[in-house]
């Protein structure tokens, strides 16, 4: 199987190093790359086009709602900033899931690869012929 490339967006160093840390050391996953700010993954999924974005809300330059991701198949929200207002805001903006921080790692893998799982059934069931209905 294909490995999912997966870029991450957080503005604290420390979270920068916990999430690669996690996505480097499962086999499914490869990590294509760490930002810092919202112009960074900005940049990073026009070149990368990573399948998967892990990414903050409150950041530099460009806040995490406010990047263009429209480009990307499918984004995990992580934030320390639990606002009922916030998370819709991501959820309206098609964010597969809002992780609160401090978030459970296994917990954060298995929404990346339900992610994959998910996007592979839909390709499946876009593919199947479609069967007529019964008269």
């Amino acid at each position: 199987m294909e490995k999912l490339n997966v870029a991450i967006a957080d503005d604290n160093e420390k979270m920068v190093e916990v999430l690669s840390k996690i996505i480097d050391q499962d086999e499914d996953l490869k990590l294509v790359g760490k930002a810092h700010n919202g112009e960074e993954i900005c940049n990073i999924i026009k070149e990368k086009q990573p399948d998967v974005v892990v990414l903050d809300i409150i950041m530099p330059k460009v806040d995490g709602l406010s990047v263009n991701l429209k480009k990307v198949p499918s984004f995990i929200v992580v934030s320390a900033v639990g606002q009922e207002r916030i998370t819709e805001d991501a959820f309206d903006l098609g964010a597969d899931y809002f992780m609160l921080k401090p978030f459970d790692n296994k917990m954060l893998l298995n929404r990346i690869k339900h992610i994959r799982r998910a996007g592979e059934r839909r390709a499946r069931e876009m593919n199947r012929p479609r069967q007529k209905e019964e008269e």
